[in-house]
């Protein structure tokens, strides 16, 4: 090695070590002056800061085992990690500023990857495939699922802007990790508006009985830029917690001492550029809404949900949908069983589809949704959409989820 490129190097790493121990130094005089502490929650993950100022790291996973047994057809399983996210969110500025990160790193099929949709909607990347390619893309590649900024500061009034979940669909809102089932209901994936670009204003009101969000998105899914000249989606929200409150979590995973009751209702107004659960063509200027009901008590817990979608143009279709779900826990805190019935029920010529599932969940040492393996086995009526006979699908699926 050349003397002159010893020098550099020798330069290069002094620097980097004069600047870790300013960091380091800057770091604990901060530490003292601010409290800042360090914890980590086993199923939470680990949190840095102090009550005004909160960074919080996380960590998801999910392993899962899938048995489908298809009429007239050969049956299939298969190992899969569907969900591997790691997440950064938080607060600052005395909790007035809140921020959300999260990637996705899960296995998905290979050669169904579409490139993010680009401005001027090229062949390259066509918009109106972009919603697929946050579902399926090439194992191993990352897909962003959330990066927004929200700032609340009041009670009443907050403003969130980037990537986020749509606030629409109560089960979509729920993490997947604090799903009943191994997954979503097949009738609630069908009308689900994900994940999207844009605002939303929200807040609580009435000493915090009735929640609201109204938004304005693009309107094609995450990570997805072009809109042509077609107008923003543009929906809201209401909440009305009754008793207690109405959290983004199934199943009554603390045994709750007191009841807790929760209603909400959503409207979107989107044109999309792909086609809403198969039948309404692209483009189609159209409304979708959505009514829910969730209660919780003594390891008991209850959620349902209805939605519609209805074309304005071009044809005139309204699709209907329905989810429901019953848990209780034989050992509070530990091991649950529960029941789904849904459906989704087409106008035309599609054929309705129906799934009727039951779930066995195991909390380990009642840690809630952060350490637990799901058992779930469901008959899918109707799963291939097609009119020919014996096309239903027999489905067990097995998961470990982990939150660390």
């Amino acid at each position: 090695m050349k003397s002159s490129t010893r020098k550099t190097v020798l330069a290069l790493v002094l620097s980097i070590g004069l600047m870790a121990g300013l960091v380091a130094r800057s770091s604990n005089l901060f530490a003292e002056e601010e409290d800042i502490r360090l914890q980590y929650k086993v199923g939470e993950g680990l949190f840095i800061g102090n009550g005004d100022n909160l960074v919080h790291l996380q960590g998801r996973t999910q392993a899962r085992f899938t048995f489908t047994g298809m009429n007239g057809s050969r049956s299939t399983d298969s190992f899969s990690v569907p969900r591997a996210e790691i997440r950064i969110d938080g607060h600052t500025l005395e909790r007035k500023l809140k921020y959300g990160f999260e990637m996705n790193l899960a296995t998905r099929a290979a050669g169904t990857t579409t490139s993010v949709c680009s401005s001027s909607g090229t062949a390259a990347a066509p918009c109106p495939a972009a919603k697929t390619s946050v579902l399926s893309s090439t194992t191993g590649l990352a897909v962003l699922n959330d990066y927004y900024v929200d700032w609340v500061p009041t009670a009443y009034f907050g403003l969130q802007v980037g990537q986020f979940k749509v606030p629409f669909l109560i089960q979509q809102l729920t993490s997947s990790t604090k799903q009943q089932f191994v997954d979503r209901s097949s009738s609630t994936t069908a009308f689900d508006l994900g994940r999207d670009i844009g605002m939303n204003v929200h807040g609580a009101l009435f000493d915090k009985k009735m929640n609201y969000a109204v938004f304005f998105m693009n309107g094609d899914g995450a990570n997805s830029l072009n809109r042509d000249e077609r107008a923003l989606m543009a929906g809201t929200r209401v909440e009305f917690p009754i008793l207690g409150e109405y959290a983004y979590s199934e199943s009554d995973v603390s045994n709750s001492d007191t009841p807790n009751l929760g209603v909400g209702i959503a409207y979107a107004f989107n044109q999309p550029a792909t086609a809403p659960q198969g039948n309404i063509p692209t483009f189609t200027k159209m409304s979708e809404g959505t009514l829910d009901v969730g209660y919780k008590y003594k390891g008991f817990s209850f959620q349902g949900a209805g939605m519609f979608s209805r074309a304005h143009e071009v044809v005139a279709l309204t699709n209907w949908g329905y989810n429901a779900q019953v848990g209780y826990f034989l050992i509070p805190k530990i091991l649950e069983v529960a029941v789904r019935e849904g459906g989704t029920v087409f106008s035309g010529a599609t054929i309705n589809q129906y799934e009727h599932a039951m779930g066995v969940n195991y909390f380990v040492k009642g840690k809630g949704h952060g350490i637990k393996f799901q058992l779930d086995s469901a008959i899918l009526r109707n799963s291939r959409a097609t009119a020919a006979p014996f096309t239903n699908d027999y489905r067990t699926r097995l998961a470990m989820n982990l939150i660390f």
